[in-house]
């Protein structure tokens, strides 16, 4: 198993593909259960003026903290998710988002994440993962 996804696996990410062109094209970390995204948001992705949208907050979480699950366990979906926003994210600035595998119980797993700001919190969540398997074609009861 690799510490990371394949990028060719994930080529069409609206995150990290890379021959997605509307697509963030940005370069999740994943290694030994801790996720790791480094960015800086332009005015295309404001939800209102100079402030990140809460949808692309919440993808980033969801992204970081899927590249920590799938560094430790492979191939796994997002299931639930639960995000709070705690400060808004403003526009311009560079934002660290950072993720870590809680806990692995069969074939689901959980992780949570933070984004921080000039060393704030902004925002933070936690989620569900269902591991998936190629000969499986179902997810969680």
């Amino acid at each position: 198993m690799t510490d990371k996804p394949s990028s060719l696996e994930y080529r069409h990410c609206f995150v990290c593909g890379r021959e997605n062109s509307r697509g963030l094209r940005l370069s999740p970390v994943g290694k030994e259960g801790r996720g790791l995204i480094e960015w800086v948001p332009t005015g295309h992705y404001e939800g209102y003026d100079g402030i990140l949208h809460g949808g692309l907050i919440s993808t980033l979480l969801d992204e970081a903290m899927a590249y920590a699950v799938m560094s430790v366990v492979g191939s796994a979906l997002t299931v639930r998710i639960d995000v709070r926003f705690i400060e808004s994210v403003a526009i311009g600035s560079p934002v660290r988002i950072t993720a870590e595998l809680l806990e692995e119980r069969g074939r689901t797993v959980t992780a949570s994440a933070e984004l921080a700001q000039e060393g704030r919190q902004k925002a933070k969540g936690k989620a569900t993962f269902w591991k998936t398997e190629a000969e499986s074609g179902g997810g969680p009861d």
